[in-house]
């Protein structure tokens, strides 16, 4: 018998735009939960205060728009997925059937977390990662089904980009606590294997016991990863969104006609001044948020190397997009440098007009005068 128990790593949050307190957000949460048959053991533990400017970062979901999240807390259930419905929901998970899941999301001051891990510890687990997929994609459809209202709240990625265990032994790497790891890059999601001292009083002594404190051991690093997760997201918005405005002031330069160039001449101006302090608002935002990054991750390892995840922080946190930015501004630059030309074109013909206008005006009371 295998003592291993494999699991995923996520963000998934009950979104419930219309809960004004935390007693309206818990009452919500069980009522809709309470009704999906394979959920069971629903808990809801210290959540006693919501965080109402909380915005999600997903690309493409949402966007910016501010939802009640628990500010601490935790909520925490099982759930059974037969394995006939798993076939639709995602890749599987190995050669045998794994139906049984434990879900818990930590409600952290920097970002929530949800672990999923597989009840079965007979079954070899070869895409650990794939448990968070059919959970997620299974609650998505079961929720709309129970209480269409509320919808499952997803970061990106989730599942985390590596397949999970822990199991009694010694791994490569130490990380106090009696937990130690062993990490191995392979093709697709890297793998990291923990190990717990199965006669350790700090593990617990047994599989259950060790994963609930490798959770607690592991639950900052990953709410710091998907807090860089949620700023990194919103920094390719905001790199799209000057994309986009770069391409439309862009286009306006291709109109032909006289009202197009009298548009570029006297009312383009402004949007190009409003298009440069978004990029320069854009670069600040990415060294300021770098800077900021930097600081929590020197301080979350300032006496130790964690559990073997701050590669996967670094690298989210140093995406600055500062080439898309470079890309706007030149874009941008060459648009001002068209547009200063047909305001000095505009400038020439209309003095030029206005002599002739006022040289014929001369001439005819000239004429006038001198009879």
């Amino acid at each position: 018998m295998s003592e291993t128990r494999h699991f995923s790593v996520g963000c998934l949050i009950p979104k419930l735009p219309l809960a004004d307190s935390p007693s309206a957000w818990l009452e919500q949460v069980r009522k809709a939960f309470d009704a999906i048959p394979s959920v069971h053991n629903l808990k809801l533990i210290g959540i006693n205060d919501l965080n109402y400017r909380w915005a999600g970062g997903e690309i493409g979901h949402f966007g910016d728009e501010e939802i009640p999240v628990p500010e601490i807390g935790t909520m925490a259930f099982d759930i059974h997925i037969p394995a006939r419905l798993q076939t639709n929901l995602g890749v599987p998970l190995g050669d045998e059937e794994v139906e049984d899941f434990s879900v818990i999301t930590f409600f952290n001051h920097v970002h929530p977390v949800t672990f999923v891990s597989c009840c079965d510890t007979e079954v070899d687990v070869r895409n650990p990662s794939a448990s968070m997929i059919i959970v997620r994609e299974f609650l998505i459809t079961q929720l709309r089904k129970v209480q269409p209202e509320i919808e499952l709240f997803q970061i990106g990625p989730s599942p985390f980009h590596v397949d999970f265990s822990i199991s009694p032994g010694q791994g490569k790497i130490p990380i106090g606590g009696g937990f130690s790891y062993s990490k191995e890059k392979i093709l697709g999601y890297d793998r990291v294997e923990y190990f717990y001292e199965p006669e350790g009083k700090a593990t617990g002594g047994t599989t259950d016991s060790a994963l609930w404190r490798l959770y607690l051991a592991t639950m900052q690093e990953f709410s710091y990863f998907y807090h860089f997760e949620s700023l990194r997201n919103a920094r390719l918005r905001a790199m799209g969104k000057l994309s986009r405005d770069s391409r439309k002031l862009a286009e306006r330069f291709k109109d032909k006609g006289i009202r197009a160039y009298l548009y570029r001449t006297f009312a383009l101006r402004h949007q190009l001044q409003s298009a440069r302090l978004e990029t320069i608002s854009a670069r600040l935002d990415a060294m300021r948020q770098k800077r900021s990054a930097k600081e929590d991750i020197d301080g979350l390892y300032s006496s130790a190397e964690g559990v073997g995840l701050k590669e996967y922080l670094t690298r989210t946190a140093e995406e600055e997009y500062l080439d898309e930015i470079e890309a706007s501004e030149k874009i941008l630059e060459m648009l001002e440098g068209r547009h200063s030309q047909e305001v000095q074109r505009f400038a020439t013909i209309s003095f030029s007009l206005l002599g002739v206008v006022v040289g014929a005006i001369l001439t005819a009371a000239f004429r006038t005068w001198w009879g």
